[in-house]
């Protein structure tokens, strides 16, 4: 049977339709599971690290590269840096599951190495965990100074080993050359300069930072910090003026030591604890509208 050229046009045309009254109620159903599955389920099924990395075989780096690559689309997915408020329901323990697979792959994936350092210690404070991680680091990537360096850092800010933060920055020190390195070995001996420390730190992941994303936490981690260091240098200020603690912050306002109390950018508030350190109410945590943490 034949068919002229406009009739197979307009059957083509009425398939074309019908297809589409079919898929859109199949698509709304499609799409309303995908949006209720698990966080762990919109990451993906990936096997167990020594199954992937047996599987893996001649193309780790690849599969390695893969898992980090899934890890950051996802977060960058669930960052809004418009709203200046991450959405909720991050299921950080598989983020944290694939780059502990994708180091375990290949040893030598720099990308979740730092990616690791830069979101959960200063987000999540798993600083062993992420230690862990870094220790694969330090094992494989022997010229590198970024894993030793990180974990100086880590065991000198958020855990207070000094003894431990000054043998990982020797090690850095080792591998650099710079007696920047072995001068800060020498300090991390000591409890001294913490956040000016912890600034000169953010501000070198900064500059080595590539996704927008992950570059946007650490700034507003570093905006943060320096707004506790303009205030721990006021009270300093206040002490060898006054020689006693101010009692709040108002007053070193009040007494011309300080211009004005920062901002937090998290939308706490900074105050003068009972031992004379500066905090927020934020704890460093984004603030929802009802008050409470994010």
């Amino acid at each position: 049977m034949d068919f002229s050229l406009d009739e197979i046009t307009k059957k083509s045309v009425a398939l074309i339709v019908i297809s589409i009254i079919l898929i859109i109620p199949s698509y709304s159903i499609l799409s309303k599971y995908l949006s209720e599955r698990s966080a762990e389920e919109k990451l993906g099924y990936v096997p167990k690290k020594e199954v992937l990395r047996i599987a893996s075989v001649d193309h780790k780096s690849l599969v390695s590269e893969w898992l980090f690559l899934k890890t950051i689309i996802y977060y960058g997915g669930k960052i809004d840096p418009a709203k200046k408020i991450p959405a909720k329901g991050i299921e950080y323990y598989n983020m944290y599951r694939l780059l502990d697979a994708s180091t375990y792959i290949d040893p030598y994936n720099i990308d979740s190495y730092y990616f690791a350092e830069a979101v959960f210690t200063w987000d999540l404070g798993k600083i062993k965990e992420v230690n862990y991680l870094l220790e694969r680091g330090v094992k494989y990537r022997t010229w590198d100074f970024y894993p030793p360096f990180f974990l100086a850092f880590n065991y000198y800010y958020f855990l207070r080993d000094y003894k431990q933060a000054s043998f990982y920055m020797k090690k850095a020190a080792e591998i650099t050359k710079d007696p920047l390195f072995t001068n800060l070995a020498a300090r991390f001996m000591y409890e001294t300069g913490e956040t000016d420390i912890a600034i000169n730190f953010l501000k070198l992941m900064i500059e080595n930072t590539w996704n927008k994303k992950v570059r946007y936490t650490l700034e507003v981690r570093l905006k943060a910090l320096e707004a506790v260091s303009y205030l721990e240098k006021g009270v300093k200020r206040f002490i060898e003026i006054y020689k006693r603690k101010p009692i709040n912050l108002e007053e070193l306002v009040y007494n011309h030591v300080v211009d004005r109390i920062p901002d937090d950018p998290y939308g706490g508030r900074f105050y003068i604890d009972e031992k004379g350190k500066i905090r927020t109410t934020s704890k460093f945590a984004y603030q929802r509208e009802d008050g409470n943490i994010n």
